[in-house]
């Protein structure tokens, strides 16, 4: 196990020396937790993968050898042809290009975008 040397201002050392056992412990496991966290997002930066990651990533690609080809999903084409029929039908009157520019404009002036 190495040592890191965390530097605190004198009411923070103060409050830490006089916590319990138990306190010391549970702040240890959130500042490891943190600690690791950097150190992912740090790899990450760097273009590089976790462990984790990589280990997700050779699983899925070994499940998933096949090429998906939606056209022949019967379910992803009875969608479509669905959704089409009902914007052809006029149950789903769907949005003009102006009443959406016009809902993205607001959303990017209320900062929700």
């Amino acid at each position: 196990m190495e040592t890191i040397v965390l530097e605190v201002d004198e009411g923070s050392a103060k409050a830490w020396n006089n916590s319990s056992p138990s306190v010391r412990a549970a702040y240890e496991s959130k500042i490891i937790a943190v600690l690791k966290e950097l150190q992912e997002a740090e790899a990450t930066d760097q273009g590089e993968f976790t462990k984790e990651q990589l280990d997700f990533l050779k699983k899925e690609a070994a499940e998933n050898t096949g090429r998906y080809e939606w056209w022949n999903d019967e379910e992803m084409v009875g969608e479509l042809e669905q959704i089409a029929a009902d914007m052809e039908s006029g149950k789903d009157p769907g949005i003009s290009w102006d009443d959406l520019k016009k809902d993205l404009l607001s959303r990017h002036r209320k900062g929700a975008i």
